[in-house]
């Protein structure tokens, strides 16, 4: 009889004990799943630098005037350099240089003939003066109208072409209508050539207000300084740093035309109207209206978070 009271008293204690644990497990505080409630939060980036491509070209470029027709002799070879002033050769026009020389001999025959007379020659004489200016003028000396290169086609010599580009030289690009305002002269610009390794500094000095159209797509010309050791013609690439700050699309509201951002200040967020560029997935904001330090509510989509704990 008392074993089996024991054994009651046994399996008693232990129901006890897993009423009492239940019970203690039941008092203790459920997990709260914050999941849906968690709000993610972003940075602002920095702007990815603007890069065009470009091409060096002289600042002035010109065809060295040459007489049509003359026979020229050239001291220069193609692809020489030259300084303003710097003879280049010369262009004789022979049809008037022989026509000369004629007229010259005839008159000195008939100086000789008026001598043997006692006739006067002082006309004759003038006229010969003049012949021989004809044909000193007939041979015309090119020079180089300023510093540069030139370029010289003389296989035929009769019709010898030359031109120069001068050793001033600029960068031509062109940037797009999306990125026209991301532009301003002045501006720093790092350029590094397509084949070598020259890499310099340089600065725009103009950007077109004039449209150059191609396809639906307005592009605008310009220009930025060239450093010495670029070659004409030579294919680059242009960066140009940004100061503007970008956030994703998610991350701007954009009601009746206004853009909104969430900024999170003191764990709460704050409803900020801001000025917004969009670019496909992204918004462009400057730099003054917004820092990469501050802490931006990453998709409120519709929400009215103003004030809400974050």
């Amino acid at each position: 009889m008392f074993k089996n009271r024991k054994t009651k008293w046994v399996l008693g204690g232990l129901v006890g004990v897993a009423v009492i644990g239940s019970g203690a497990y039941m008092m203790q505080p459920t997990p709260k799943d914050n999941k849906d409630d968690e709000i993610a939060t972003i940075h602002a980036t920095k702007m990815d630098p603007l890069s065009e491509s470009g091409v060096v070209k002289a600042d002035h470029q010109q065809d060295v005037k040459v007489p049509e027709g003359a026979q020229v002799t050239l001291y220069i070879n193609d692809g020489a350099t030259v300084q303003a002033g710097d003879v280049i050769g010369l262009a004789t026009d022979t049809e008037a240089q022989n026509e000369a020389q004629h007229k010259w001999s005839e008159l000195q025959t008939q100086i000789a003939n008026a001598q043997a007379q006692g006739d006067d020659t002082q006309d004759l004489q003038k006229e010969q003066r003049e012949a021989q200016e004809a044909y000193n003028k007939a041979t015309k000396t090119i020079v180089a109208p300023y510093d540069g290169m030139l370029s010289i086609d003389d296989q035929d010599t009769t019709n010898v072409k030359i031109a120069i580009s001068s050793s001033t030289r600029y960068i031509d690009s062109s940037v797009t209508d999306y990125d026209y305002d991301r532009l301003s002269t002045g501006a720093t610009v790092k350029v590094a050539t397509n084949s070598g390794n020259v890499k310099t500094d340089e600065k725009i000095t103009s950007i077109s207000e004039i449209a150059k159209e191609s396809g639906k797509v307005a592009n605008y010309t310009f220009k930025t300084t060239a450093a010495s050791n670029y070659r004409l013609g030579q294919q680059v690439t242009l960066k140009i740093a940004q100061d503007d700050v970008v956030l994703p699309k998610s991350a701007v509201q954009d009601k009746d035309g206004k853009k909104y951002i969430y900024v999170v200040d003191e764990g709460k967020a704050k409803k900020q109207a801001i000025k917004a560029t969009q670019t496909g997935d992204t918004y462009a904001i400057s730099k003054d209206d917004l820092s990469t330090d501050v802490k931006i509510v990453k998709d409120p989509g519709n929400k009215d978070l103003d004030g809400k704990k974050i």
